[in-house]
């Protein structure tokens, strides 16, 4: 179900939260790696999350999945890197 390879990721203390770009409905998804039972939720940042807390946390993996879905260096996922031996 979760790919953590390729997704920016969010782990602090009971706090563990992977996010993903969903291409089809072109919406930011967060899932809790605690819960994956709860499955993905799509991420509102208009809306916030449940506390100040997670909303920081949501906001960050959002701008960190947009990025790396428009390309920006250094955003790119992970398994897009290429390791370049100098």
């Amino acid at each position: 179900m979760f790919n953590s390879m390729t997704q920016p990721m969010y782990i602090k203390g009971d706090i563990m939260l992977i996010a993903k770009y969903n291409r089809f409905d072109e919406s930011v998804e967060i899932g809790d790696l605690n819960n994956p039972s709860d499955g993905w939720v799509t991420y509102d940042p208009t809306q916030g999350a449940s506390s100040d807390e997670l909303t920081e946390i949501c906001n960050s993996l959002y701008d960190r999945c947009l990025l790396a879905e428009l390309g920006i260096e250094g955003f790119t996922p992970a398994d897009q890197h290429k390791l370049i031996k100098s």
